[in-house]
């Protein structure tokens, strides 16, 4: 970013963001590590050898989905009496997991389960590769993770993840409990992964923790995903401590990073 950018983003900044600037400087350090990118130029910074080809094929792929679509609002609207969101982010998650081809991949954090849906459609898609989701189930609000969402809490009864169509479930398993307890769990039982994905508790302290307990485990050029990177300054820290750069998507709060491939130093991935 010139100089000349950020001076004129500084400009148009509203009182309340500047303040917000003031009390918490690792946004400004953020905001110069890169710009918010749209879901083509943020692939191809994660996976410089895509072909522009390939990222609109699957944008494409993604979109013509209808089934999984049709089925997630078909159970939104009984269950939440509204439509499923797979706008933003989801849409590049689809296509990051795609062009990853993991074989397994963990995430933690999965309340209704439409993210956990796009990957497992995502891995159909592929026909392979496995998901394993690790969720302390919000019975009621959370804070730092579900308190500021639309809807605060799972419907009465329902497990994570129930809105999951029955035919995507084979490629997927629960886990259920506190990512604290069961991620290392999981970690020793599968000590390499390919992605891992944090949209849990999103404190400074528990996100540092899952990002941590992750990242040696991931393989090289393996990716590390992560929702809500502005609720805390912990995704940047990491990534800075790891001199690993980041993209950062669906307005900003989704966050992205590229371990180092084979035959390349931590700082030069991505």
């Amino acid at each position: 970013m010139t100089l000349g950018r950020i001076l004129a983003s500084l400009s148009e900044l509203s009182p309340a963001r500047a303040l917000q600037y003031l009390r918490e400087p690792w946004r400004i350090s953020m905001t110069l590590a890169g710009s918010v990118l749209p879901d083509e130029p943020a692939l191809r910074a994660l996976f410089p050898d895509v072909d522009p080809a390939r990222v609109d094929a699957l944008h494409r792929e993604f979109i013509g989905h209808h089934q999984l679509f049709a089925d997630l609002d078909r159970s939104m609207v009984e269950m939440r009496g509204r439509r499923a969101r797979l706008d933003g982010w989801k849409e590049f998650l689809y296509m990051a997991v795609r062009i990853a081809s993991p074989r397994l991949m963990v995430e933690t954090g999965v309340f209704d389960g439409e993210s956990s849906a796009v990957i497992l459609q995502a891995l159909a898609e592929a026909d392979a590769g496995e998901l394993i989701s690790i969720d302390l189930p919000a019975v009621e609000a959370i804070a730092g993770s579900t308190h500021c969402m639309r809807e605060t809490s799972l419907p009465p009864g329902a497990p994570p993840g129930w809105i999951i169509p029955a035919r995507l479930r084979s490629r997927h398993r629960l886990e259920l409990g506190d990512s604290r307890s069961l991620l290392p769990r999981v970690l020793k039982e599968h000590p390499v992964i390919d992605v891992f994905f944090h949209d849990s508790l999103h404190t400074l302290e528990h996100q540092t923790y899952e990002y941590s307990t992750a990242w040696p485990h991931l393989r090289p050029g393996g990716l590390l995903l992560s929702d809500d990177v502005l609720w805390s300054a912990a995704f940047h820290r990491f990534c800075r401590s790891r001199r690993t750069p980041y993209v950062r998507v669906g307005g900003g709060v989704f966050g992205a990073a590229r371990k180092a491939p084979h035959g390349a130093r931590e700082g030069t991935g991505a």
